[in-house]
């Protein structure tokens, strides 16, 4: 199993929430729903793992996304989230990056709540969260084929 040695985020992303406005059609309002906040600049995150191997992930300029989806109330609001969460998001959209380690992603994850500022029994309780919805609803298996 990969450890984490340490998280290396290059550049601010500057996130946004994304206003729904009044003459917008209802295709444009579902994707803001769906995906409340932009990168208002591109970041780079590096982990390093104790066995010296890198991973650097890439959030571009006006990418979307949608904060956490959390089920529940835990951490919601908290703008330390935004940036872990947008780095998650990147790995979920593309699980080949950890090698569809569904697991390698949620410790990226708590490891960059940590980073961020949000204390470790808060981070703690949102990868068991994050590990027990990705475990019912997430879509970890390599494509065949």
């Amino acid at each position: 199993m990969k450890e984490i040695k340490e998280l290396r985020l290059s550049n601010n992303p500057h996130i946004h929430a994304r206003s729904v406005l009044l003459n917008e059609d209802k295709e444009k309002i579902r994707d803001k729903n769906k995906k409340q906040f932009i990168t208002c600049n591109s970041a780079k995150l590096t982990i390093t793992f104790t066995d010296d191997t890198k991973l650097v992930l890439y959030a571009p300029k006006g990418y979307k996304f949608d904060g956490a989806t959390i089920p529940f109330n835990i951490g919601k609001g908290n703008m330390k989230l935004l940036i872990p969460a947008l780095f998650h998001d990147i790995l979920c959209d593309n699980k080949n990056f950890v090698d569809y380690d569904r697991n390698l992603a949620s410790r990226i994850f708590k490891a960059a709540l940590i980073s961020c500022g949000v204390n470790k029994v808060t981070a703690q309780t949102m990868y068991l969260a994050v590990e027990a919805y990705q475990k019912i609803f997430g879509k970890w298996r390599k494509k065949v084929g």
